[in-house]
């Protein structure tokens, strides 16, 4: 399984559409919140009340939760599997590791990856695909304080200054490195 993740504005979305089309599938988030006009059963998300959100959380079937404006996201523990991909959150790297050990789950082979680009260019970035300013400004400072730490977290940092090269750089990171089992 590979996990992306990375500031506003720094490409992880394409990067994560770049794998699937080598191969890869993405990881099917499962949420508390409502499903949204267009939005496919199963294709981005599995839909679930917050008591089914629970049950499989308390039976080890989810590496991860998060909460955000008061509904639950979590990846299932079947996404640890090979040519799996997914965007998280820096903290649920850490829960998914933690998962990991407290399943005893065995030859698992999981990379994050932190995709950097610097501020200026992030900010370009979100101009171009017509954020406000004002969402921009409030994306910067959230983003300082959520990554402050994430390179203690994630296995490899990864500067994303072309699309293509970023890509296979993961990918040879990804086939080379041995498998995880601590």
């Amino acid at each position: 399984m590979i996990i992306l993740v990375g500031e506003s504005g720094s490409g992880k979305t394409t990067i994560l559409n770049e794998l699937e089309k080598r191969g890869f599938k993405k990881a099917i988030n499962h949420t508390t919140r409502a499903k949204r006009f267009g939005e496919d059963e199963l294709k981005e998300y599995k839909f679930l009340s917050k008591e089914e959100f629970e049950t499989m959380w308390k039976q080890g079937k989810l590496l991860q939760r998060a909460e955000f404006n008061g509904e639950f996201y979590g990846v299932s523990t079947e996404s640890l599997a090979d040519n799996i991909a997914s965007i998280m959150i820096v903290q649920s790297i850490l829960d998914v590791k933690n998962t990991i050990q407290r399943l005893n789950l065995k030859n698992v082979k999981l990379k994050s990856f932190y995709i950097y680009v610097p501020e200026e260019e992030r900010v370009k970035r979100m101009v171009k695909r017509g954020d406000s300013i004002e969402t921009i400004q409030k994306r910067l400072i959230l983003d300082k304080e959520k990554f402050k730490n994430v390179e203690k977290v994630v296995d490899y940092t990864v500067e994303n200054k072309n699309l293509e090269e970023t890509v296979q750089k993961i990918l040879k990171l990804y086939e080379t490195d041995k498998i995880t089992s601590d």
